[in-house]
């Protein structure tokens, strides 16, 4: 084998096992939009609108979408919206609201809210939340 074609395929190779990961980030960019635009929580505000409003204006979003590993479907995508708030006291606090997007029914569903990674239920988030604006 020439000593120019070992590079080439080093590079190849290289290339072969980057692009999946790349390509699977990029597979669940419609279902994060449709959650984006989707209005789960409160009507008449998009999911993108509320997540901004928690995050406030020294926060931050990360959305994120994967395999519903519960529902062992993969027309069911988990989207999941990571949100760190900055509260005036200087605490930085972690939400993480959690949607399904079912690709086969076009329908989006809230699945769950943790606070610092504590699972609420919708009254003890909803309390949670509203405690976090006053901070």
């Amino acid at each position: 084998m020439p000593a120019s074609t070992l590079p080439r395929l080093l590079l190849i190779a290289a290339v072969a096992l980057v692009l999946p990961a790349v390509t699977a980030c990029d597979s669940f960019k419609d279902d994060i939009a449709r959650v984006q635009q989707a209005e789960s929580l409160v009507p008449g505000k998009s999911n993108e609108a509320v997540a901004r409003e928690i995050a406030g204006a020294r926060g931050g979003i990360d959305w994120k979408g994967g395999k519903a590993e519960a529902y062992r479907n993969d027309n069911i995508v988990l989207v999941t919206a990571d949100i760190t708030r900055e509260g005036k006291s200087g605490k930085t606090r972690r939400i993480e609201l959690a949607f399904i997007n079912n690709r086969e029914t076009d329908k989006v569903a809230f699945e769950q809210l943790l606070i610092d990674g504590q699972k609420q239920t919708m009254l003890e988030g909803a309390m949670s939340l509203f405690l976090l604006q006053l901070d």
